[in-house]
């Protein structure tokens, strides 16, 4: 009966994966045609076909509308490394960079329409263009190694199409590549094309199914430590929690690479790393597990030579750069070939033919991994077009040797207790138990939603956060443009009106004012009669005294009006936050808004302002000290120009005297 449910949940793993096969479309010679189909009938559309491919060239939208120009393109196959593209008969190297582009030809859209690309890893990064618009950059596109940085970003790229704007019959989608940082390179994952909405329902959809399989795995894991916590004779429950644990690893910097969602500035080398160690530091991890299950068919030479060379692998990875233990790829994936072979039919096969304790299972589950393992590699290799399953074969086996595992402790355990009073204990509190694990499903239940909810504020927060850095980190030599391109980010992110920050001057201490540095959205009014504010008026000097944020969510009437060529309106509420370091306040921002602000917009305007003090106090002390310096160096030209003139002055002094003895000297002669 459990195999049978077993064999069952493993058919429904698989057959999910078929459900969201689509039909696919070809392109040739660097043009796709969809003129007969609608895109929003057709859903999410995989480019793939050969595109047109310009080796060591970036090309930008212009260069194709000049008349003049006459380049003529390769058309190569993607998705596909373009190491295995060839040029004069020779391969390419990893190393370079290159334009692929690719026209898209539909039916004209009626109205506005919003589509979509999803892109997922580049090797090693992208800038893209679609009808002439710059959508987005991962990482920095150059032609050399010192020019050029790495990332990894998965996202969906928006763009919108609007009939009375421009012709809609047709999509230019131009991308530039560069890499000079791993062994594999171009565009290797497929891109995806179609409506905007759809493309994010499924990536919504992908994120809900990696969570499912990252919590299962999370839980199994756990469970089994406990296990192991409890008993510490059942080696094999620390190994297999191990096991889950770098399954989530891999888990979450493989695929959609969920780890740059909580650390979206994590190093690049280490995030290939993570992916590497948590693919090829597998085999050694099940050989553990595996002989601590089946020491009698699985000889402790072989299992010595698999822990060796995964030593080996794993220092590898850890130790040199991607583009060097690149070149080994080959060897790694033969190692996990042959051994997880070995390991799957030499030992566990063997083991269930000689009927040992939970060894079909384990085989079962094993074979199932290493199935889905093998037609992933292939798919990412090029030499079949399928699904990526790996996932499901994953959770699958992590369910059924999570279940022989807890048999097989369970049966230990319960050999010492009478089955009787089991089932009198059972029978009088069956209902208790039934109640209590309602609530606690329930309890799960909300605090699942509720971890949910955190993490996607925490994205939000984490989001917001990373784009004031980003700006915080590309302007740090004027003071006023920075003020003004963080002002303005925050203002957009919140959805916010309105905005003004002031900077304290507090040159006068008698007379300490807040001074206009920059505004957002503001009449000249502002600019007029508010340039100016002393550090003692009204709710500023609350902010400035007590270093604490305001929140007004009533504001008096006549406070402020946000105007537009539409008309005016009061603002429904405005935050005052001080920009301070260790307690001092130099700075403030206002916002003004005709929504109230949230929690999570104040906390997150809260978070940043440190950030923006920070870096907008750096920028003024830079400058005050550059102008300190050039007042040093005037006053020491002045000091060396008087020491000159006293030392002309000493010089005539001392003739003077001269003369003088002379004199005397003739004198005394008389």
């Amino acid at each position: 009966m459990k195999l049978r449910l077993l064999l069952i949940a493993s058919v429904l793993l698989w057959g999910s994966c078929g459900i969201s096969a689509k039909k696919e479309y070809r392109i040739q010679n660097g043009t796709l045609d969809l003129s007969v189909n609608s895109v929003g009938d057709i859903q999410n559309i995989k480019l793939d076909g050969y595109w047109e491919f310009y080796w060591n060239q970036l090309l930008c939208p212009q260069d194709f509308q000049e008349s003049s120009n006459n380049k003529q393109p390769q058309y190569e196959k993607v998705p596909k490394s373009w190491t295995a593209y060839k040029r004069d008969s020779i391969k390419l190297p990893n190393q370079g960079y290159a334009t692929y582009r690719l026209l898209i030809h539909k039916k004209e859209d009626i109205s506005e329409t919003i589509y979509g690309l999803k892109l997922s890893s580049v090797f090693s990064n992208y800038k893209i263009w679609v009808n002439g618009k710059l959508l987005s950059e991962v990482g920095i596109v150059g032609e050399n190694k010192k020019v050029s940085k790495p990332k990894f970003q998965y996202q969906d790229v928006p763009f919108i199409l609007d009939p009375d704007k421009e012709d809609t019959k047709q999509i230019e989608i131009i991308i530039q590549v560069s890499n000079f940082s791993h062994q594999r390179a171009g565009i290797q994952k497929p891109i995806f094309f179609g409506s905007y909405e759809n493309l994010k329902r499924s990536s919504r959809w992908m994120d809900i199914l990696n969570l499912i399989i990252i919590g299962i795995i999370l839980v199994i894991g756990i469970n089994h430590l406990n296990m192991y916590l409890f008993r510490r004779k059942a080696i094999s429950n620390l190994y297999f929690s191990i096991v889950c644990i770098v399954m989530i690893l891999r888990n979450i910097t493989t695929a959609d690479r969920i780890i740059t969602y909580i650390f979206p500035n994590i190093n690049w080398e280490l995030l290939v790393k993570l992916d590497n160690f948590s693919g090829f530091g597998t085999i050694p991890l099940f050989a553990l597990f595996i002989y601590s299950l089946f020491k009698v068919d699985f000889p402790k030479v072989m299992r010595d030579i698999i822990l060796g060379i995964g030593i080996v692998v794993t220092l590898l990875v850890f130790t040199t750069p991607a583009n060097f233990y690149g070149k080994f790829r080959m060897f790694f994936e033969i190692y996990i070939l042959i051994f997880g072979l070995y390991l799957t039919f030499g030992v566990l096969l063997k083991s269930a033919i000689r009927r040992r304790p939970t060894a079909f299972f384990t085989f079962l589950g094993m074979f199932i991994l290493y199935s889905t393992a093998i037609n992933d590699v292939l798919s990412s290799m090029g030499l079949i077009q399928s699904a990526y399953v790996a996932p499901y074969g994953l959770v699958t086996f992590m369910f059924i040797q999570s279940i022989t595992i807890t048999v097989k402790s369970a049966k230990a355990i319960n050999q010492n207790e009478e089955l009787s009073s089991e089932l009198r204990i059972e029978k009088t509190n069956l209902e208790k138990n039934i109640n209590e694990r309602t609530q606690e499903l329930q309890s799960q239940h909300d605090e699942l939603v509720k971890h949910q909810e955190k993490e996607q504020e925490q994205a939000w927060l984490n989001n917001g956060v990373s784009i004031v850095n980003d700006i915080l980190a590309d302007n740090k030599d004027d003071f006023k443009v920075l003020s003004s391109r963080v002002l303005k980010q925050l203002i957009k992110y919140v959805g916010a009106t309105t905005g003004v920050l002031y900077m304290l001057n507090d040159e006068d201490e008698k007379d300490q004012a807040f001074e206009l540095i920059a505004d957002y959205g503001c009449g000249n009014d502002i600019r007029k009669n508010k340039s100016k504010i002393h550090v003692s008026t009204g709710n500023y000097g609350i902010v400035y005294s007590e270093n604490t944020e305001i929140v007004m969510n009533d504001v008096p009437e006549n406070y402020i009006k946000i105007e537009s060529g539409m008309g005016s309106a009061n603002p429904a509420a405005l935050l005052i936050v001080p920009l301070s370091i260790d307690e001092k306040v130099f700075g403030i921002i206002e916002l003004a808004s005709l929504k109230k602000f949230t929690k999570l917009e104040t906390v997150l305007i809260k978070r940043i302002a440190n950030n923006i003090a920070s870096n907008l106090n750096n920028i003024r002390m830079n400058e005050n000290s550059a102008k300190l310096i050039h007042k040093f160096e005037e006053q020491t030209a002045m000091m060396q120009e008087k020491e000159e003139e006293m030392r002309q002055n000493l010089e005539e002094m001392e003739a003077i005297r001269e003369q003088y003895e002379e004199l005397q000297k003739k004198q005394d002669k008389k």
